[in-house]
């Protein structure tokens, strides 16, 4: 491998300290900067919560009268606009910094047009350093300002025969103690975890966050068209972020009135085909809550419409090393499927890692074009 350049090791500090923001900034993005000056890192920060200040004013001010005549290192393109705070640009150049090196430009238009405001200023302006990088860290946030839609991401465990459970329904445990951590810190790195009602009725989950290095805790989004949720079930009892149930209208108004007393939050979404919930539109809708990124974990009949709607972006799927073999063995994906293996095409595999004794295999099936790197 390659040695980093002295732009790409601050960069990739800048992308560590971005990433401590996880969970709290959406439905802005996570932003890090690295102030540095003759050879020294002489400030850090990162955007810490939504409505807080932004990165570049953190490590501004960390670094105090350090910062004049110093390089400024942001993984996102300083903002040029009064939202929530005043725009970044401004406090850079009060601040007398010399040279901005940034990773990727904002896509959002609103906020954009930082880097060529800093150029009319006289400072220097490097751009596109570790440039996938600092765009794959937002990727949530990119796919939402240019489709208004949250990113998705549908995950599941299975043999190395693709079963899912045995045909009793048994599936403790199709993976490994590592695996099963890997899959916690997964749910970590979303805004909110989704699963259906016939997996809260067999499964009982919690559906909470159970890493070990965990700082918050994921949403919990059940598709449950009755309101069929026991009122016992540990996902209403048990700690965790806040539970909401997607209902349709012919849920019964006193199950409803029950789960709400439970503490849930209840989302009235209209019916798809099938008369469940339809979930492209309540994918929609989530951004408004400030939920950019989603992870789907089951079922079966839950995973296989996200690809027949196709809302899936990511794939995450963990091989255990077993083989449970028979016809009555569970698949990983229902639905309604490709009708020929032709109309299956187009998903690439990103990455394949070997997790304790079973691999972990990334692909993403959907239409990237969002990702596109920011011009002009």
């Amino acid at each position: 491998m390659a040695s980093l350049s002295a732009h790409e090791v601050y960069m990739e500090e800048a992308l560590r300290l971005a990433a401590r923001g996880r969970g709290r900034t959406s439905p802005n993005p996570m932003v890090g900067a690295v102030i540095v000056k003759n050879g020294r890192v002489v400030g850090r920060g990162w955007h810490e919560r939504f409505g807080g200040p932004h990165a570049e004013a953190n490590a501004l001010e960390a670094a105090g009268w350090r910062a004049r005549g110093a390089s400024l290192y942001v993984t996102l393109e300083p903002c040029a606009h009064y939202g929530k705070t005043p725009p970044c640009t401004e406090a850079i150049i009060r601040a007398g910094v010399r040279r901005v090196i940034l990773g990727t430009r904002d896509p959002n238009r609103k906020a954009a047009g930082g880097a060529a405001i800093l150029r009319r200023a006289g400072i220097e302006v490097i751009e596109g350093v570790l440039e996938e990088s600092c765009r794959r860290l937002n990727a949530p946030f990119f796919k939402y300002i240019r489709t208004g839609m949250p990113l998705v991401t549908v995950k599941w465990a299975m043999t190395l025969d693709g079963k899912i459970a045995a045909p009793g329904g048994d599936a403790r445990w199709v993976t490994c103690d590592e695996a099963r951590q890997r899959a916690q810190m997964l749910r970590a790195e979303h805004d909110a975890v989704c699963v259906g009602i016939g997996t809260v009725l067999a499964d009982r989950p919690r559906l909470n966050c159970r890493y070990r290095g965990a700082a918050w805790q994921p949403r919990r989004i059940v598709l449950d068209s009755l309101a069929r949720t026991p009122l016992d079930s540990p996902i209403l009892s048990s700690p965790g972020g806040e539970v909401m149930i997607a209902v349709t209208s012919a849920a019964p108004l006193r199950r409803v009135r029950a789960l709400e007393k439970a503490g849930a939050t209840v989302l009235r979404i209209a019916k798809g085909s099938d008369s469940r919930v339809n979930l492209e539109k309540l994918l929609k809708r989530l951004p408004d809550m400030g939920i950019l990124s989603v992870m789907i974990e089951g079922g079966a009949e839950v995973l296989g419409s996200a690809f027949d709607a196709g809302v899936a972006d990511r794939v995450a799927v963990f091989v255990g090393a077993r083989v449970l073999g028979g016809r009555k063995a569970l698949s990983a994906v229902g639905g309604v499927g490709a009708r020929r293996m032709a109309f299956a095409e187009g998903a690439k595999i990103v990455r394949v890692e070997k997790v304790g004794e079973d691999l972990m295999i990334e692909a993403e099936p959907g239409d990237w074009s969002w990702f596109r790197p920011v011009c002009g």
